[in-house]
């Protein structure tokens, strides 16, 4: 996986699969959050989708982070 920058209390983290699409998933080291379907831990969600670039994948993450942040 690799680490992009920290993004309102989240860290990104992207990894490229064979098929040539990224995954995402955040982070988060600030307050923690109810656990959702996406949660894998209290503080790991995955991002829903597959997406064709490292910089698609990064940008569907913040705008993750945003949704959810609109949502509390």
């Amino acid at each position: 996986m690799n680490e992009s920058p920290v993004y309102k209390e989240h860290r990104i983290h992207t990894k490229s699969l064979p098929s040539g699409l990224w995954l995402a998933s955040i982070v988060n080291f600030g307050k923690r959050k109810l656990v959702n379907t996406d949660s894998l831990t209290a503080a790991v969600n995955r991002v829903p989708g597959e997406y064709d670039s490292e910089q698609e994948a990064i940008q569907a993450a913040k705008r993750y982070i945003d949704q959810r942040e609109q949502e509390n």
